[in-house]
């Protein structure tokens, strides 16, 4: 590996599973021989990476060791030196990779991953570093780590047993090594390239075949940056890793050297604006050896790093977490309040800061469930409720971030929430699962901001709402605000009990294998099955739809489309797409999908979108309610 410069340090890998048309760029080069492998890729490995984006779905290995034999089919024609033909049909050709691993470049071009990828010797030094970087993130970790026969570390999507896609980190022990070499033994690199990695999955991004999106990628940077600033990095340790080995032009799916080292010193920034004291340029908040590297190159400072004190070390392990949702009347009288001998005294050192609000600016993932900037919480019930929250993320899969503010910002109280769900990047972009709870009591308001995942389902906030409200209320009657402060924790209570059984892994990876199954059901109904939505196998589940926009305003008399003037009130305008096979269907777009995507809807262009059915998936134009989308082309 070349040092700063050298065409052989400046390439940047894709890894693409095959499941859900989702892999997400490692950050670090391959070696010199990867590069040349990668550059003298036959078409036919190309071929592989287009049939599979033609498909409009992934297919997957697992992350257990055991990988089946290469289908036949690929065999004979890399044999052949051919281009792999077509499969019959989508179904056959999920039968022939479902069991394999592919990996493709950021220009297209395949590169395989053995059959014993993903068994690779013991080796715990990933592992221990990933969960060194969780622990200052505030979350809980939503993907397994695997070492495998990779060139280096990526995060991506794979097939389980249960046939659902699964993130993965894989990482080969040896890149470690190599990205300290190329950065002159600087042992933060190889955390700021798996702190990158796990902001993709954190964040629930969602990258489509021949790579990522520019944008993605700096949300991934800014977050490195972010989490090493608390890890005791400076601002120098962590950007050395894109100093060393990214390239300055832009390409088809990174940024180049100058955008990306940009986001991270924006992560590291914002992560020190949120300290109580600040920190001088170019110093870290805490000091810290990287947890990667046995014995640091350069010197560390003493004191072990640890996470600020207005946080909450996240629980090491979700399974042992328990969870009770409080009910109205849990509600606690002020004789049993922790607060009902006085207030506690709330140092400003323990008060939160919430970032300023830049529609500019590159979101990146948030650090903690409970943002208190006044001391309206009692420290016993804010704890309570961030581990609650924290709790509920982790046992079922939504998050919902509290914030009680001193400033809106000059923003209406919704639209506050909505940007602040946006920057901070609540709820997995992906799914939508997100919302956002706001009091500013200096201005007696309040908001609400539902991801479009949750928004489609929750459509009525009014008791979310009422109950931040009865705060406020109660307060300008004369409560103390630490007693009442319970009510602002019934609001996100409420979200908890109505959506504890609500799924949100995208279940099929097509409209067709949806369809397949609805009319499967339908079969059943009609052979005198009774009715039963926990047994229909597409109500309300998430699929992946690949398609065009044809309008984003259908005439309402069109009846190749069928506009639903329920769902338009309810949800949001109406927009027609058509699927490669001609297939036409409806989307449902709330107002708050585009604000929350990288990109704009544009009609004629392409996009993955993940979308949640309606119960009218079996109609001649099939209905959903769009959650978020990925522009292809």
């Amino acid at each position: 590996m070349q040092h700063r410069s050298g065409t052989s340090a400046r390439h940047s890998i894709h890894v693409l599973s095959l499941t859900a048309l989702s892999g997400f760029a490692a950050l670090v080069l391959p070696t010199a021989a990867d590069a040349a492998a990668l550059d003298d890729a036959a078409s036919g490995d190309l071929a592989i990476c287009e049939k599979v984006a033609a498909a409009g779905t992934l297919f997957a290995s697992n992350p257990n060791p055991i990988l089946s034999a290469k289908p036949l089919r690929l065999a004979q024609a890399e044999a052949a030196q051919t281009e792999v033909p077509p499969a019959e049909s989508e179904e056959d050709l999920v039968n022939e990779l479902s069991d394999m691993l592919q990996a493709c470049s950021y220009d297209g071009k395949a590169m395989q991953v053995s059959k014993t990828a993903l068994s690779g010797p013991e080796n715990k030094q990933g592992e221990e570093a990933v969960r060194a970087i969780m622990r200052f993130t505030g979350l809980p970790q939503n993907f397994t780590v695997v070492e495998a026969n990779v060139p280096n570390a990526a995060a991506m999507i794979v097939l389980g047993p249960d046939k659902l896609p699964h993130r993965v980190i894989a990482y080969n022990a040896r890149f470690i090594d190599e990205v300290r070499q190329a950065t002159a033994r600087n042992d933060w690199a190889p955390v700021s390239i798996m702190a990158h990695e796990i902001g993709h999955h954190l964040s629930g991004h969602t990258l489509m075949p021949g790579g990522s999106q520019p944008p993605v990628e700096l949300e991934a940077d800014k977050f490195s940056g972010f989490v090493l600033f608390k890890m005791g990095a400076t601002l120098a340790d962590a950007q050395e890793a894109i100093e060393t080995l990214v390239p300055e032009a832009d390409g088809p799916t990174h940024p180049g050297r100058s955008k990306r080292l940009a986001a991270v010193q924006s992560g590291w920034s914002e992560s020190c604006d949120q300290q109580p004291n600040g920190c001088a340029e170019g110093e870290a908040v805490a000091a810290s050896a990287p947890p990667v590297a046995a014995a640091p190159q350069s010197p560390a400072p003493a004191s072990p790093a640890q996470p600020p004190a207005t946080q909450a070390q996240a629980p090491q392990q979700t399974a042992a977490i328990e969870l009770k949702i409080p009910g109205p009347a849990d509600i606690r009288m002020p004789g049993t309040h922790p607060a009902s001998k006085g207030d506690a005294v709330v140092p400003p050192d323990a008060l939160d800061r919430v970032p300023r609000l830049d529609a500019s600016a590159t979101p990146s993932k948030f650090d903690r469930f409970v943002y208190d900037e006044i001391g309206v919480f009692h420290p016993q019930i804010k704890q309570e409720l961030s581990q609650r929250a924290y709790a509920f993320a982790a046992l079922h899969d939504l998050e919902i971030v509290t914030v009680v503010t001193k400033d809106l910002q000059g923003r209406e109280p919704d639209r506050y929430a909505l940007d602040l769900m946006r920057q901070l990047r609540v709820g997995k972009l992906e799914v939508g699962n997100g919302a956002v709870l706001v009091v500013a009591p200096n201005e007696k308001r309040v908001g609400v901001a539902m991801g479009p995942g949750l928004a489609v389902l929750y459509q009525n906030n009014d008791l979310v709402r009422r109950s931040l409200q009865r705060f406020l209320d109660t307060v300008e009657g004369g409560g103390r605000a630490q007693i009442a402060s319970d009510l602002i924790v019934e609001a996100s209570s409420t979200i908890m009990r109505n959506t504890v059984d609500w799924e949100w892994t995208v279940r099929y990876p097509s409209l067709e294998s949806m369809m397949t199954a609805a009319k499967d059901y339908q079969a059943r109904r009609l052979a005198g099955e009774a009715y039963d939505p926990a047994r229909n196998p597409t109500y309300r589940k998430l699929v992946r739809l690949r398609a065009t926009v044809v309008s984003k305003t259908p005439p309402k008399d069109d009846r190749n489309v069928e506009i639903n003037a329920a769902k338009e009130k309810n949800t949001g305008p109406a927009m027609h797409v058509r699927d490669a096979q001609g297939r036409d269907a409806v989307l449902y777009v709330s107002a708050s999908v585009p604000a929350l995507m990288p990109s704009p809807l544009e009609e004629g262009r392409e996009y993955a979108f993940v979308v949640r059915d309606t119960g009218l998936v079996a109609a001649a134009s099939p209905q959903f309610d769009l959650v978020s989308y990925d522009l292809l082309r």
